[in-house]
């Protein structure tokens, strides 16, 4: 799409030889000057991308904005050089002419300078041309006009320019005659990318206003609503403990009369699990590891209010399970794939899912809602709608198989098609969404910049004017589900949609009939392979289910995941299957680590007799209850307590048992088998040797020291008590005599000199 397209730049004389053919002049205004803009910069890599700041130009707009970011992904800097905006002054014909040529001789709108460009980074620049630069009066028709963008001679791109003139089509409303396209929508209920299986309380709260909006513009666009049941399960599953705001959404969602229809849970991709060879669509299992973090009032049945004997989520929602991933506490993030937050995808918040010490009011609430319950929806129709152009007969007999028999299928899945957007199959009926359409919504949604999503709004504007001033037949625009997930503000789009002039909101029970020609398609080998691999695993994860105080909780949780792994989203252009699929690998092996004694270094026993600290690791998202053997490896050791039964290990958490154990000899390197299993017995999930260095001479030794130490230190301590004694008696008997000698010395003196005085 040339509008957003990523230009690399071209070698030095490539550059030079391609604008001379282009013969556009350079923003000093003759060709040598660009020669020489050519010359002064490096030839490197650049990405230019450009757009309308508005995605339509009216006839009383006073100028034109147009944004270019240029990016600069090399390790040079590129230098300060001019952007220029040319213009092909002739409206374009049809809707192929958007990818048309640029004429060699445009006219000159404007230019700017734009700094040079560090290594590694991108700056924006706005170009402004007045009004009285553009070819346009009040009595210009409305029309799509191409617009050149280059920075100097390294790289450009063409944009769609959309000119609404008042002659035909007035700012106050279309004309009588003013043409336009009926277009129908189909817009997706759906989580986030980084919710990996139902949401958590606080995210509810955080996706519930967007959906709220998107419900809203939705009604306005008489559009089609597409729902993952993951929002639907994902509010009813905390019943009385679900956020307030949320519980009216989903009230709201459920009086809507737009028709509707279920997606497989977690928008699982139908095409995909055909060319598995699957005979049925998969199903959940269980979202009782979520529902335990409720609490249900005994007459609460769910909020719906369909009826008692309606199959869950009705044929369409029998496609695919229900995805939850529990969060990981009311307050985490899921992220990743169930790993932690530190690691983009652990739990955190991923896909592990609330711990067994997050629960509502103390203790988990019993479940009280069935998956059944927390499924149901009065849909209006059952249809799948598999990954865009991934459907062929075999998905077509799957779905038929599971008693869906409507489809939605893009124009790249057809190989031939006239009339409406409405087709009759073989196998049933399909709608048939504009490929085209669809690849610039996906732009204008989640582009990762401002300037290229504006571009994709520009081209979706363009585009229906087009289609509209060709006569064209009606048009389905289905929104790129994962987009729309991740978008900060799907309605927007939406909005700015339905309020062009040239396009008419239809529903999609009120389009054209058509016919059509299944064109085939299969899943990419590489994504079918890595699918495959997880599917291969999902037995043995649950399989650990049987060492967990409540064992169905890990076989829903694996279900979940593996529907998220199987999302069409995964399928769209540009994702990089491949390390989604690793992080679902790494969360796979984390899982299958089961609960384990934790080997440290070898540890030293230096008595004949000690407790041993054996370290257990819980690696599963819930509470495991195990019986642990501990028996000597060798004679060396004997081990007076073998067998803990019944040992409580926290989600994802630590327990430690000390084991009484006797060594037999003074040295040696024997170990510890310890063994973990299910407290049934049925199943053993760790086996291994805790190493032991046993050094008993050594606190023979050290005991014989200690005792001549302390011999010593008694006996040093009462030879300095009595000799302190001794001192201080001869001292008092010393200070004694003493004292007498003086007084009967004094005595005599005084006789003495007495008779001389």
């Amino acid at each position: 799409m040339p509008s957003v397209s990523r230009f690399r730049a071209r070698p030095l004389l490539a550059a030079v030889f391609a604008l001379g053919l282009l013969g556009a002049p350079a923003a000093g205004g003759t060709a040598a000057a660009a020669a020489d803009d050519a010359v002064e910069l490096t030839p490197a890599t650049v990405d230019l991308f450009a757009s309308p700041r508005e995605p339509v130009l009216h006839d009383d707009d006073s100028e034109l904005q147009i944004d270019v970011l240029v990016g600069n992904p090399g390790e040079q800097p590129l230098p300060e050089t001019a952007v220029e905006v040319t213009l092909d002054p002739r409206p374009l014909e049809t809707i192929d002419d958007l990818d048309g040529v640029f004429p060699e001789h445009p006219i000159e709108l404007a230019d700017a300078q734009i700094g040079a460009t560090a290594a590694e980074t991108d700056q924006r620049v706005t170009v402004t041309v007045p009004r009285d630069r553009l070819p346009f009066t009040s009595a210009t028709e409305s029309g799509v006009y191409l617009l050149r963008v280059a920075l100097g001679a390294e790289a450009d791109v063409t944009v769609p320019l959309v000119w609404q003139g008042a002659a035909s089509t007035g700012r106050a409303g279309a004309s009588a005659e003013a043409p336009s396209v009926r277009l129908g929508t189909i817009v997706p209920i759906v989580l986030p990318s980084d919710i990996f299986t139902l949401p958590t309380r606080s995210q509810l709260e955080e996706l519930t206003p967007g959906w709220s909006d998107l419900l809203d513009e939705a009604r306005a666009a008489q559009a089609t609503l597409a729902i993952d049941p993951r929002v639907i399960a994902g509010i009813r599953a905390y019943g009385d403990e679900a956020p307030e705001p949320a519980r009216q959404f989903l009230a709201r969602l459920e009086a809507s009369t737009l028709s509707s229809f279920l997606l497989q849970f977690a928008d699982a991709d139908p095409s995909a699990q055909a060319d598995l060879g699957f005979t049925a669509l998969m199903q959940p299992t269980s979202l009782d590891f979520v529902t335990r973090f409720g609490s249900f009032s005994a007459d609460d049945d769910t909020g719906d209010d369909t009826d008692a004997g309606e199959t869950p989520g009705s044929s369409a929602g029998e496609q695919g399970g229900d995805d939850a991933d529990p969060p990981a506490s009311d307050d985490a993030t899921n992220t990743g794939d169930g790993t932690s937050p530190g690691d983009e995808p652990a739990s955190q918040g991923g896909d592990a899912g609330p711990t067994e010490g997050d629960q509502s009011d103390g203790e988990p609430v019993p479940t009280q809602q069935t998956l059944e319950q927390l499924l149901s929806w009065d849909a209006t129709a059952a249809v799948a709608w598999p990954a865009e152009g991934s459907a062929d007969q075999g998905t077509l007999e799957l779905l038929r198989l599971a008693n869906i028999d409507a489809f939605v299928l893009d124009s790249d899945n057809i190989d031939r098609a006239s009339g409406g957007p409405r087709v009759s199959l073989e196998q049933g009926s399909a709608l048939i969404t504009d490929a085209a359409l669809a690849d610039a919504a996906r732009t204008a949604l989640s582009a990762p910049n401002e300037v290229q999503r504006a571009a994709g709004v520009s081209r979706l504007s363009a585009h229906l004017l087009l289609a509209a001033q060709n006569g064209s037949e009606d048009l389905v625009l289905g929104l790129d589900r994962g987009a729309v997930g991740d978008a900060e503000d799907p309605a927007l789009l939406v909005e700015q949609l339905r309020a062009l002039d040239w396009v008419a909101p239809t529903g999609i029970a009120d389009l054209d009939e058509g016919e059509a020609l299944l064109r085939g398609s299969d899943t990419l080998e590489e994504r079918r392979e890595l699918l495959r691999a997880a599917v291969g695993r999902e037995s043995s994860v649950s399989e650990l289910g049987a060492v967990l105080v409540h064992p169905e909780y890990l076989s829903g949780y694996q279900r979940a995941r593996l529907l998220e792994l199987f999302a069409t989203r995964h399928a769209a252009p540009g994702v990089d299957f491949d390390e989604v699929a690793s992080r679902y690998r790494e969360r796979d092996a984390e899982l299958l680590e089961g609960v384990r004694a934790i080997t440290t270094e070898r540890m030293q026993l230096v008595g004949a007799t000690t407790r041993v600290p054996v370290q257990l690791h819980n690696s599963l998202p819930f509470e495991a209850v195990v019986d642990v053997q501990v028996v000597p490896a060798s004679a060396a050791l004997a081990v007076q307590e073998p067998r803990f039964a019944s040992v409580a290990v926290p989600a994802e958490g630590n327990e430690r048992v000390l084991v009484p154990v006797h060594s037999r000899l003074s040295s040696g390197e024997p170990g510890l088998v310890v063994t973990v299993a299910a407290t049934s017995g049925d199943l053993t999930v760790f086996t291994g040797t805790l190493p032991i260095s046993i050094r008993s001479g050594v606190e023979t030794i050290a005991l014989v020291v200690l005792g001549a130490l302390a011999s010593l230190l008694l006996g040093f301590g009462i030879w300095r008590s009595v000799r302190r004694r001794r001192r201080a008696s001869a001292l008092a008997r010393s200070g004694t005599a003493g004292g007498e000698a003086d007084d009967s010395g004094q005595r005599a003196g005084a006789r003495v000199t007495a008779p001389a005085e």
